[in-house]
């Protein structure tokens, strides 16, 4: 698409349609990648009964829209669990008014046909306007994790399933990160690099340095500064709403003072 750059520089400055103000505009391919055990489903649980209700995700407000949520990460145990953790966390809100918002498919791709079968969810109505994939190995059928070509043909197809779902459509990607990168030293993500040039943006959740055991501290992080987006990190304090069953979990957030990366 040829852009007219006299109309660009011109327009009224305006903000981006947001799913998450100041940290996801609508129609962006984000990363998020961390650490074994950091949460990254238990937060993107968060999000996507955030978004549906209108409620603030980490203190920053999300924006209604429907969700479609593909997970081939967490057993039907494990997804169950987080599912009533986050709805009780969040004050136990009517199901009837954000389920039928948020198609929650759990280990439901073949490995064959999961493009088509992705294409197939995101033309019923209503179409998403959030994407999750969980994770991106699992659920895209990646044979060779560290291989570039086959990473960026993956990439290409959720390219073409964000704008067949015609709705300026979001979608976020789950990584395991690689802690530290070989030669640079730099947080990276597992496997081939070809995803963190194809995302518009890239946060990495880790642990925080010093953190005890049970409920640790976070910091979501995002990797390089866009135009729009996360632009510092958030220091993530959950803790349950009780110390029985069934409790729920909150999830609090800060600015973080110093992000452990410059540690």
């Amino acid at each position: 698409m040829r852009l007219d750059l006299a109309d660009i520089v011109l327009a009224p400055v305006t903000d981006p349609r947001w799913l998450v103000k100041d940290m996801i505009p609508r129609g962006s391919f984000v990363v998020l990648a961390g650490e074994h055990g950091t949460g990254k489903s238990s937060l993107l649980y968060h999000l996507c009964l955030c978004a549906p209700l209108g409620k603030p995700f980490l203190g920053h407000q999300t924006f209604p829209t429907d969700i479609l949520y593909l997970d081939e990460e967490n057993g039907k145990p494990d997804a169950t669990r987080y599912w009533q953790w986050t709805w009780r966390g969040l004050g136990c809100p009517d199901p009837q008014l954000w389920a039928p918002r948020i198609r929650f498919e759990n280990f439901s791709l073949a490995s064959t046909t999961w493009a088509r079968q992705v294409r197939e969810y995101v033309q019923e109505s209503p179409r998403p306007g959030l994407i999750v994939i969980d994770t991106a190995t699992p659920a895209l059928r990646i044979i060779d994790e560290n291989d570039n070509a086959e990473a960026s043909q993956r990439i290409l197809e959720l390219r073409s399933i964000q704008t067949l779902a015609d709705n300026e459509t979001s979608v976020i990607v789950l990584k395991h990160e690689k802690t530290r990168d070989d030669v640079s030293h730099r947080r990276t993500v597992r496997g081939a690099k070809a995803w963190l040039g194809a995302a518009d943006i890239v946060m990495y959740l880790s642990f925080k340095r010093g953190g005890s055991h049970g409920l640790r501290r976070t910091i979501l992080a995002a990797d390089k500064p866009r135009a729009f987006g996360l632009q510092y990190p958030l220091e993530i304090i959950p803790k349950w709403t009780t110390d029985h069953e069934p409790r729920g979990l909150i999830l609090n957030a800060q600015r973080a003072v110093a992000h452990h990366e410059e540690d």
